[in-house]
């Protein structure tokens, strides 16, 4: 017969702190072996690496880094915003009124977004050969 005190559910209980491995006690809680990160994640305190403007390396990002990953994210988005915009102009409430032409910001015949993002890659790779142009030579070719 055993005194209900040392049942292994209640044992685990009371010697949350002792580890079996070291055979040693923790004397404190906040001396826990535990990463910061881990103790940030269990208070809800943490923000993730994107946020907080550091990278995996521990790094901090470039503004052309941010842009690069906004335009990402952009490119990926496309196919769902179009969707969107089609199920928008279908709606019959709306068809041919102001209205619509307010929701979408434009209407859809002046803008289409996937030519403005081939644009907007355009240009990014411009201006990338010409910093590296300038990177390498010291200064920007003539026009």
């Amino acid at each position: 017969f055993q005194p209900p005190d040392a049942t292994p559910q209640k044992a685990k209980r009371s010697n949350l702190s002792y580890s079996p491995t070291t055979g040693t006690c923790q004397m404190s809680p906040f001396s826990s072996p535990t990463s910061h990160r881990a103790q940030n994640a269990r208070n809800g305190t943490e923000q993730s690496d994107s946020k907080s403007g550091l990278s995996r390396r521990g790094q901090p990002q470039t503004e052309h880094d941010v842009f690069l990953q906004l335009h990402s994210q952009v490119r990926n988005s496309l196919p769902k915003i179009l969707k969107l915009r089609a199920n928008l102009t279908s709606l019959k409430a709306l068809e041919g009124s102001r209205e619509l032409k307010n929701i979408l910001g434009v209407s859809h015949s002046s803008c289409v977004l996937s030519a403005e993002l081939q644009k907007t890659q355009a240009l990014v790779s411009q201006a990338e050969k010409l910093q590296l142009l300038k990177a390498n030579h010291g200064e920007v070719p003539a026009r």
